[in-house]
């Protein structure tokens, strides 16, 4: 795999990396040491600023969204129906929720759900979203995720809105 003869890998080698990778980033000590989700307001504040410095958007301190990664299907007699797999562009899949922070670091992954589950099912069941509406509830309100149109607009996770008018305020929004 790879273009130049030199540096390309055969397919088994890339397989077998990419699988070793995945166990040792599933092993519990090291993907609780890298995948951690802001919990001080210490760290709230330090990502925040680091998307303020990076982008020059103030309050945010993550982007959503969701992935589709493809599967082999089920077995017909597994305990779970192979079709909650299929997702809507009709492949089987796991419907994968991450969030990132201003240097595309995963501070949060949710990888629970089939491939048929709406990104906004998956989003409103997800204890980021409990914390996100805690922390503004809190009177903390100048934290924010960024997502897309396929999540609901709440005060702690902006999304698109739909055909603003150009030159307003809420077209300079999107």
């Amino acid at each position: 795999i790879g273009e130049n003869r030199a540096s390309s890998l055969s397919q088994p080698s890339v397989s077998k990396c990419i699988s070793e990778v995945c166990d040792a980033l599933n092993m519990p000590d090291i993907f609780s040491k890298y995948v951690r989700f802001p919990s001080t307001l210490n760290e709230l504040n330090h990502v925040r600023q680091e998307f303020t410095n990076v982008y020059g958007i103030p309050g945010v301190i993550g982007i959503i969204n969701c992935t589709h990664v493809a599967i082999v299907p089920p077995k017909a007699d597994g305990p779970y129906p192979e079709h909650i797999y299929v997702n809507r562009k009709n492949y089987h899949s796991i419907n994968v929720q991450l969030i990132c922070d201003s240097n595309m670091r995963i501070m949060n992954v949710n990888s629970k759900y089939p491939g048929s589950t709406h990104d906004s099912y998956i989003w409103r069941r997800s204890a980021i979203s409990t914390i996100m509406e805690q922390i503004n509830n809190e009177g903390m309100s100048s934290y924010y995720l960024l997502g897309n149109s396929g999540y609901a607009l709440r005060p702690w996770l902006m999304t698109p809105l739909n055909n603003p008018e150009p030159n307003t305020p809420e077209g300079r929004y999107n």
